[in-house]
């Protein structure tokens, strides 16, 4: 299982990291470009419209075309969002830059997600754990030395490191990437079709239906956090440095979640991670809004990390576990159509919310979302029906 887990790590930590550099070095670019609260919101709007519109057909393309051609124009895709984040001058076309990105973020997660499902079986929620660890860890790094970078080379250096990643990311998936959708080491043992697909087809389609409105609620609190925390940390006084630790201790938080929530969910159930990581984000966004001083501020941004690290592997491992083997690739671009949603709801929802209401605003729906869903989810996640 290492051997095979070490390509999918490899490649989605350079994927990733040039986007953590670029995550606090965007919106303080947006600013000085005369952004408020609500282009913020219209900027990582973008991003979730171009998601959700495109993740289901690149997701159906890795099944026909193969994992490693797609995974490729994701890297591609990348390379030219930096390429434009680089040129901007305006607003506008950052929100340009953020459209292009999400294509490319469309193209890799749910033909990664497939390609752990048909490598991993019943086993896909520790092996995404370990992907999404990756992800995090590439988050980590971008992000804490992004606010070092700034200040050492201006808004525009951690966009040009984001172009240089994009081409290590495409030379890496060349060499190490998931082959195509019939390669026969695709139908070893722990991954044909689970049972319950064909004995009981409506519990499986409900499953997976829970998996993808639990993506939508955890991703509205990492959209939230994407758009709007750097500015909402700025303007609670923290410097460009404070800003890139601030998300930094965020992605730890998601490392720490992704790694060790999968492998639990896989053995004791997948409604055992859940349920507290709705309740965590609940905690978290409730530190987040609490006037008492930058310690809060950074345990809320923990708390929101540990609950999007351990929902994520969990809800593909629910997924893999309710969904033929023909249908992998589809089912995750559901599934990320779903997070597409999520970001465009939270960016839009959020940046008029905080232009109203102040920044807290957004905080307070994210946690509200994820009080409510936690309480459908300890219901809704039982033992199937006798067949």
């Amino acid at each position: 299982m290492t051997a095979r887990l070490v390509p999918i790590g490899l490649i989605t930590f350079v994927f990733n990291l040039g986007g953590g550099l670029v995550a606090p070095a965007l919106p303080l670019y947006a600013r000085t470009l005369g952004a408020d609260y609500r282009d913020l919101g219209l900027i990582g709007a973008s991003h979730g419209l171009a998601f959700a519109l495109l993740t289901i057909p690149l997701g159906r393309a890795s099944d026909r075309f193969g994992r490693r051609a797609i995974l490729l124009l994701s890297t591609i895709g990348v390379g030219a969002s930096a390429a434009l984040y680089l040129v901007a001058g305006h607003v506008a076309g950052l929100a340009a830059g953020k459209l292009l990105e999400a294509a490319a973020w469309a193209a890799f997660w749910p033909t990664l997600e497939a390609w752990v499902a048909e490598r991993f079986g019943t086993r896909a929620g520790a092996a995404m754990g370990v992907a999404y660890g990756a992800y995090a860890a590439a988050f980590v790094v971008g992000s804490s030395i992004g606010g070092f970078v700034i200040e050492g080379f201006g808004l525009r250096a951690p966009f040009a490191l984001y172009l240089a990643m994009s081409g290590l990311a495409a030379v890496l998936v060349l060499v190490l990437g998931g082959g195509k959708a019939a390669d026969p080491e695709a139908r070893h043992g722990v991954a044909v079709t689970p049972r319950i697909v064909t004995t009981n087809p409506a519990w499986a389609r409900s499953r997976r239906a829970l998996a993808y409105a639990t993506g939508f609620v955890y991703v509205y609190g990492l959209g939230t956090i994407l758009a709007f925390l750097p500015a909402y940390g700025a303007d609670r006084a923290l410097s460009p440095r404070g800003v890139g630790l601030l998300l930094g201790a965020y992605w730890i938080a998601r490392v720490v979640g992704s790694l060790g929530a999968g492998r639990v969910s896989d053995a004791l159930g997948r409604r055992l991670v859940l349920v507290p990581a709705m309740l965590a984000m609940v905690g978290g966004a409730a530190l987040l809004v609490a006037p008492l001083g930058f310690g809060t501020l950074f345990l809320g941004a923990v708390a929101l990390g540990l609950a999007a690290g351990a929902s994520a592997p969990t809800c593909v491992g629910l997924i893999a576990d309710h969904v033929s083997a023909a249908q992998r690739g589809t089912a995750m671009g559901l599934f990320e159509a779903a997070c597409g949603v999520s970001i465009l709801g939270s960016g839009l929802v959020g940046g008029y919310a905080a232009e109203a209401l102040g920044g807290e605003a957004p905080y307070v729906i994210a946690g509200a979302l994820a009080l409510a869903w936690a309480g459908v989810l300890a219901w809704a996640l039982r033992a199937p029906a006798r067949v």
